[in-house]
């Protein structure tokens, strides 16, 4: 897995490219606790090339969410690749955590 992040207008973005599992997750939970350590609010994870995503990821997002918010900021989860977003919506994960096509889309959400 490939974890970058780079800040757009005080916001976090998180490239996450691979595959998230139980195997790679932790890599992902330390990286995104660093991040709300450092006092990082507003997230997106960009969700571009990440290939795979098991329930496992499903867990690690879910827990970003909940840090954000509790931090006062909040996740949103862009360019997801199809066959991601199908385990997503057979969660129901996209009821929790907005999803944006695009980054700047889910950029922008954070000021309308």
């Amino acid at each position: 897995m490939d974890i970058k992040i780079n800040y757009v207008e005080g916001i976090g973005v998180i490239s996450i490219g691979g595959e998230l599992d139980a195997q790679s997750s932790p890599e992902l939970t330390q990286f995104f606790d660093k991040q709300v350590a450092e006092s990082t609010q507003n997230f997106v994870a960009d969700l571009q090339s990440l290939a795979y995503s098991s329930s496992a990821g499903i867990r690690i997002f879910l827990g970003m969410a909940r840090d954000s918010r509790r931090n006062g900021g909040d996740l949103r989860i862009a360019a997801v690749q199809p066959q991601v977003d199908k385990i997503f919506k057979l969660s129901k994960f996209d009821r929790i955590v907005k999803i944006f096509p695009t980054v700047d889309e889910a950029i922008h959400s954070f000021s309308s």
